[in-house]
Formats: structure tokens, sequence, C-alpha cells
């Protein structure tokens, strides 16, 4: 009922959606001083960076140029997003470590797993 062409933004899209989600929930099952609070910003702003250079290209290529110190590289948005998704995860878990003394701890106890 719908034309081919929203199935394959949809699927473009999707791939950008997806590849911002596994690394969040990945690394912070594995990785205990990442703060959840990091990987959700991280996320957040990678699903609205990978969502915002979707719109740029009408939805028609998931391939975005990057302008950085005055060089334009055609990259996958997906992983442009990527890129500011864990740089922002990484940046304040560290700075979230470096400034609390407490250090964030698991409260799962023995008795939990069943």
């Amino acid at each position: 009922l719908l034309p081919l062409k929203y199935a394959i933004m949809l699927q473009l899209l999707g791939g950008v959606l997806i590849s911002q989600t596994l690394p969040a929930v990945m690394l912070g099952l594995y990785l205990g001083w990442l703060r959840p609070s990091a990987l959700f910003l991280g996320w957040a702003t990678g699903i609205g960076v990978g969502i915002w250079m979707g719109a740029q290209s009408g939805f028609a290529s998931a391939i975005y140029t990057v302008h950085l110190f005055g060089t334009a590289m055609p990259c996958y948005a997906a992983v442009a997003a990527l890129v500011v998704n864990l740089g922002i995860a990484v940046g304040l878990s560290v700075a979230m470590n470096v400034l609390t003394r407490a250090p964030s701890r698991d409260a799962t106890v023995a008795e939990d797993y069943a």
C-alpha cells in the first residue's frame, strides 16, 4: 500500500538508529566504569544526530558529507553518529568518575541469581 521509496527510507533510518542502540547496551553491560546516565545521553545524542543527518539528505541516502577542519568527507551517517555517541558516553563517564568520589557500585548480590 505504501510506495517503495518509503520502505527504503525507513530501512536506511532504521540502520542508523540500530547502530546507536547496540553499542550503548553492550558497553553498558560489560564495562562497569561507563556511567548509565552518560550512556543514555550519548545514545540520545547519537539518535538525534543520526536523524538530523538523515533529514539533511531527505532520507534518500545514508551517506552524509562531514566537514571537519576544511575537509569534506563522505561518511555513513550511522558511523558519524556513533562517533558522537561514544565520544559523549566515554567523555561524560570519565568526567563523572573523576568528579565523584564514590564509585558506581553494582547492587546485585549472589541471592539475585537463581
